[in-house]
């Protein structure tokens, strides 16, 4: 299983930080986080813990353009079309 986000100009926060301790504490396998505004995506995998102490052990960080294996489903995603918000100011975060 693998869930999937979007960031959109008021999710960045609850994407980065909440969604990501309940989605490991939930023991999703894998988080895959789409950031137009940052131009790259965020994978992680490994969950761990707890609450609010649960995490992820491993963050995988490419940016548009590149491939990312997504091993627990057993493809490779292609972002070469994803496309960036260069107009807009990007956030602080992962």
């Amino acid at each position: 299983m693998l869930l999937l986000e979007v960031v959109s100009l008021r999710s960045a926060d609850r994407d980065y930080g909440l969604k990501r301790s309940v989605y490991a504490a939930g023991g999703v396998p894998a988080y895959l986080i789409v950031d137009p505004y940052d131009a790259r995506c965020v994978l992680l995998t490994e969950p761990y813990g707890a609450g609010e102490d649960a995490g992820y052990a491993v963050q995988r960080t490419v940016l548009f353009g590149t491939s990312l294996r997504l091993d627990v489903l057993g493809i490779t995603l292609d972002t070469t079309e994803f496309r960036s918000l260069p107009e807009v100011r990007p956030h602080r975060l992962p």
